[in-house]
């Protein structure tokens, strides 16, 4: 997801680890781990794009990288925190949960993450994009409404939490949308007589109403797509594989 978005995710979730102790200085550090898995985009800046693309959601994101830098970082913070009532345990845990459920949400977006790095598997949902407003937006809402409540009140732990529930619930409506969706694309192809190899759907830029599908088959690609409010059949655009022009490099992956 977008770096706004991890950081909501990121404080909110160091808010429901910690901020009973610490306060807002929980949403701090839970933003910042939220944060530091993307940093890998750093690699843009020393290799060539193709490898830094490779590199992007690799090891960072993974759980890996979640359990051994959190010890890590967790000291670093109870090193700046000393007077905080917080512990090395404390801060390590809020570490964890703040890299740990960055790579979580990323694996429903259609780059995916390599979560269990270095294995070579990766996650990717495809139910919903890079940016998705009716995510965040109340996300947000939500954790401004906590963060102006006083330390370990209810009503700051209830609306933290809604943050979260609301947002969880969001994620899981993307789900169904994508499933929904995807029966209607199977469909609209049978209706065409088009036999196909394989058919991945996700959802266009910003919002979860419209859907894509690439379809492959045999000598082309085929793009069509669904909004749960048109009425017109689905008509696939056809793009021809042209691998007879690959010459040499028919065989390289």
């Amino acid at each position: 997801m977008d770096s706004l978005t991890q950081i909501v995710l990121g404080a909110a979730v160091g808010e429901a680890v910690l901020g009973k102790k610490v306060g807002n200085k929980a949403m701090l550090y839970g933003a910042i781990a939220g944060t530091i898995p993307d940093l890998d985009v750093l690699s843009n800046h020393f290799v060539d794009t193709v490898t830094a693309l490779e590199i992007h959601r690799g090891f960072t994101h993974s759980i890996v990288f979640s359990v051994l830098f959190a010890p890590v970082f967790g000291w670093l913070i109870s090193k700046i925190e000393k007077r905080s009532i917080a512990t090395w345990r404390d801060w390590s845990l809020l570490m964890f949960w703040g890299l740990f459920t960055h790579p979580l949400l990323d694996a429903h977006t259609t780059w995916g993450t390599q979560l269990f790095w270095p294995l070579d598997i990766r996650l990717e949902y495809k139910n919903i994009f890079v940016i998705d407003p009716l995510y965040t937006l109340p996300f947000i809402i939500f954790l401004i409404m906590a963060m102006r409540m006083p330390k370990g009140s209810i009503k700051r732990k209830k609306y933290n939490r809604l943050g979260l529930i609301v947002s969880t619930a969001y994620l899981l409506l993307t789900l169904v949308l994508k499933g929904f969706s995807f029966i209607k694309f199977k469909e609209a192809l049978a209706e065409q007589e088009i036999s196909y190899n394989q058919i991945q759907n996700k959802p266009a830029p910003l919002n979860s109403i419209l859907w894509t599908a690439n379809v492959e088959v045999d000598d082309a690609f085929l793009i069509g797509d669904y909004s749960f409010i048109d009425t017109q059949p689905i008509r696939f655009n056809r793009y021809q594989k042209n691998h007879h022009l690959l010459g040499p490099l028919r065989n390289e992956d």
